[in-house]
């Protein structure tokens, strides 16, 4: 009768809390080092401005105190601009310029889509010494985005001298498209010539940034 050799059982090896720290130091390093490439990564995207066909501002430049009254007599100012983006243009709605002017607003408004966040798409303002009343009720109505401004000769005369609006523009001229960011600084503006389907394209390039990443660039 033969005999059994007894089997010989290897001891398993404990997991000791040496691994465990060793496992959790690699997962550390290997969630900082995903976390430094990905921020170099940012860095390197938005080292350099967006390659818009407007006109973008560096440094940006900060509007100057002003008080405007939209068609419900509420206040319009540096208080009102700080929590939106805002397309802006010069305009009275009694000359064709202004009606023009409202009609490439809206055309660029369009033509955004909806690449663009909610919170990013643009107010829609018209900035003239006065709008007549009647017209501004109708014109209102073509958006909700779309605000009618108007006040005094003084504040809306330094504003629009400061953003390089021409002082006697023709009646019939296209007007030029200012960008103010929600810090109430203007961050670009789109020629007349600009095509609004571009001026959409630049808003919708600059939607892509954050906002912090524009102002760096606009005080390097």
């Amino acid at each position: 009768m033969s005999e059994s050799v007894p089997q010989t059982q290897i001891p398993r090896r404990r997991r000791g809390p040496r691994g465990a720290l060793v496992r959790l130091l690699l997962m550390i390093c290997a969630s900082g080092i995903f976390i430094l490439g990905y921020q170099w990564g940012n860095q390197r995207h938005f080292s350099q401005p967006p390659a818009i066909e407007g006109v973008l501002l560096t440094p940006a430049m900060t509007l100057p105190a002003f008080a405007l009254v939209d068609t419900e007599g509420q206040p319009f100012g540096r208080d009102q601009l700080a929590d939106h983006w805002t397309l802006l243009a010069f305009g009275d709605l009694a000359q064709p310029r202004g009606q023009l002017a409202i009609q490439r607003l809206l055309d660029v408004y369009h033509h955004l889509g909806t690449e663009v966040e909610p919170r990013q798409r643009p107010w829609l303002v018209l900035a003239a010494a006065s709008q007549p009343a009647d017209l501004a009720r109708d014109f209102v109505r073509l958006s909700p985005a779309l605000r009618l401004v108007s006040g005094e000769a003084g504040d809306l005369g330094q504003l629009a001298k400061l953003l390089g609006e021409p002082p006697q523009p023709e009646r019939d001229s296209r007007a030029t498209l200012y960008l103010i960011a929600p810090n109430a600084r203007l961050l670009a503006f789109f020629p007349a010539s600009q095509a609004a389907q571009a001026v959409a394209a630049d808003l919708n390039l600059l939607a892509a940034w954050p906002l912090d990443a524009l102002e760096n660039l606009a005080h390097e």
